[in-house]
């Protein structure tokens, strides 16, 4: 059974040069998915409208040499303390799995993302395209590869979980 589009988003906010909110909205993903313990049925459950994401996106862009401030403004820390280099959408697949409840950050050089584990239900979300759930790994996996790597080969992961 193939990845299944749980809810649509979109990414169309710049601010000068820099392009999209897609580290802040996967922050605000993560977040909500951790406080609700289950993964979400609509946009509007990321409790935040894409407006208030790209004012807080300013800010965010500015740490991204900082993962626990970055995380901070979405009420979150890292698990492991920062971030791990990583190479493939396996690896984001397993380390979330290892550490579940957990919930992961990852990103390509330009784009950032999230994904959840939870036993039969696997969630990649992206703000280009939206939410996408799927029962199996090796589905998830392949929705991964079909929307990411136009962006470019994934560098880099974040384990988080809620501040306390």
């Amino acid at each position: 059974m193939a990845a299944t589009l749980v809810f649509p988003a979109t990414n169309n906010f710049n601010q000068g040069d820099k392009v999209g909110i897609c580290t802040f909205s996967s922050l605000t993903w993560a977040r909500r998915s951790l406080e609700l313990g289950r993964g979400l049925t609509a946009y509007s459950e990321l409790g935040m409208d894409n407006h208030s994401m790209n004012l807080i996106m300013a800010t965010v862009r500015k740490l991204d040499n900082d993962p626990v401030a970055q995380s901070a403004l979405a009420k979150l820390v890292p698990v492991t303390g920062g971030d791990e280099n990583i190479s493939s959408y396996r690896e984001v697949i397993r380390k979330t799995k290892a550490t579940s409840p957990y919930v992961a950050i990852f990103w390509t050089r330009e784009h950032t993302m999230a994904y959840r584990y939870h036993h039969h239900e696997k969630e990649f979300f992206d703000i280009e395209t939206g939410l996408w759930r799927a029962k199996y790994s090796k589905d998830i996996e392949a929705k991964m590869k079909e929307i990411v790597d136009p962006y470019g080969a994934v560098i880099g992961m974040r384990l988080v979980k809620l501040a306390a």
